[in-house]
Order: C-alpha cells, then structure tokens, then sequence
C-alpha cells in the first residue's frame, strides 16, 4: 500500500509542477474522475488503488487531450485513456490477472488506430518518467515517402503493415 502512495504522491507532484491543479470532491459513484482543462477532479473516498488508477487514467487525458475540444473524439480519447492506464498500471506490476506484463502493455493498445497508440505511448511515457520508471526502449526506422514498412513477428507468424506518412 505504501508504493500506491508513493506512486499518487509523484504523479500529484508532476500535475503540480506541470500546470495542472488537482482536487477531490464529490463526484457520483459511477465516476471516480474528470479532467476539464488544467483541472483533474477525483471521487472522495477512493481507496488508494482506485485513486491511483483514476489518477493515472485522468493525467493521461489532461496531457493527450486537454487541447481537444471536439465532442466526436470523446469514445476515442477513452480508449487511448484506459491504454495508457492498462500500460503503466502493468508497468507498476498492478494490473490485474496478468502473468506477463510485457504483454499487457503490447496488448493495450491493440485495437486502437496508429494515431491513439502514439498519443498513448507518449502519456504512458511521461507519467512513468514521473513516476521513476525507466523508459521503454525506442524503436527507430527510416523508410522513404508513401512507402510501406512491415513489422513481423515471427514468434507469432503474422505482422503489421503501414503506409507511409498516415500511419506516422
């Protein structure tokens, strides 16, 4: 319980220094957070997990989404939200029924379009950069203008395909 609360305290700290205010108050039960420009709001009386949790899933919104103002993305901007809490929740060891961590993170962003898996990744990055977790290793690759790169995975025997710059 003492990591959960440490990790809460370095994210609140983050929100702090980066802009954002944070603040807990009345919410319905269903909601357990909101984030409205640089405001986060959390539910009184979260346990620490549930705090950590909302807290995680809310930075995530303030720092992919706070610019957006377009109410089509709102299902979109969820998705990206609950991978970016799956990714660093497996990161911190705390997602739930999962053997293999690594694959928790791979599998967060699985169903989401090129353009969400970056904005997820860059958010999952940077509060785990807040909260001291070392950062995934990057991967580089060049390839010229409107060509197609492929990615294989020969443990699984399948790959991924992209065109270029749309993907990107």
């Amino acid at each position: 319980m003492t990591s959960i609360r440490r990790h809460i305290h370095a994210l609140e700290s983050f929100l702090e220094h980066s802009g954002a205010r944070l603040s807990h108050t009345a919410l319905p039960h269903s909601v357990h957070g909101r984030t409205y420009r640089d405001l986060i709001t959390l539910r009184d009386g979260l346990n620490p997990r549930q705090e950590l949790v909302a807290l995680v899933h809310e930075t995530a919104h303030w720092l992919a989404h706070r610019g957006a103002h377009s109410a089509m993305h709102c299902t979109v901007f969820e998705y990206e939200a609950e991978a970016v809490e799956a990714m660093v929740l497996a990161r911190l060891g705390l997602a739930r029924h999962i053997a293999d961590p690594a694959a928790a993170i791979e599998d967060a962003t699985d169903n989401l379009l090129s353009a969400s898996v970056t904005r997820a990744i860059c958010a999952s990055d940077r509060i785990c950069a807040a909260l001291g977790l070392k950062a995934q290793t990057p991967v580089h690759f060049q390839a010229a203008p409107r060509k197609e790169i492929v990615f294989e995975y020969e443990q699984y025997g399948m790959g991924d395909f992209f065109g270029l710059p749309e993907a990107l």
